[in-house]
């Protein structure tokens, strides 16, 4: 898979996201997701799309840097305003996906927003 290839499925998935379309069907069947503060693991693509808008929906006004694209993986990091603060602090992540056979089959998030998945 190359990298413009990558960034096909990617670019797909935001712009399916972003109109609040079924963005579950750029996932594998057997995606994983891992949050890896507190270890959240996630599996399959409607498990996956359904923790995912949750999560989205509990992260205030979401920033994201551009994406970086290589063969088979993707690159996206991003901060939120924090929720349990009226602060101006903000809460970091990145998120690694893998991307195989025209689809997502994992993606990797980094930072401290695992308190904000859906419960």
């Amino acid at each position: 898979m190359t990298g413009r290839t990558t960034q096909a499925v990617i670019d797909r998935y935001f712009e399916l996201m972003g109109r609040d379309e079924d963005f579950g069907i750029c996932y594998a069947d057997d995606v994983r997701w891992t949050t890896f503060d507190g270890y959240t693991v996630v599996l399959g693509s409607t498990a996956v799309r359904d923790y995912l808008t949750g999560l989205h929906h509990n992260m205030p006004d979401i920033r994201t840097r551009p994406l970086a694209y290589a063969a088979g993986t993707a690159y996206i990091e991003g901060d939120c305003a924090d929720p349990r603060s009226p602060s101006t602090d903000r809460i970091a992540f990145c998120i690694a996906y893998e991307v195989a056979d025209g689809v997502i089959t994992a993606a990797r998030c980094y930072g401290s927003i695992g308190f904000l998945g859906p419960s």
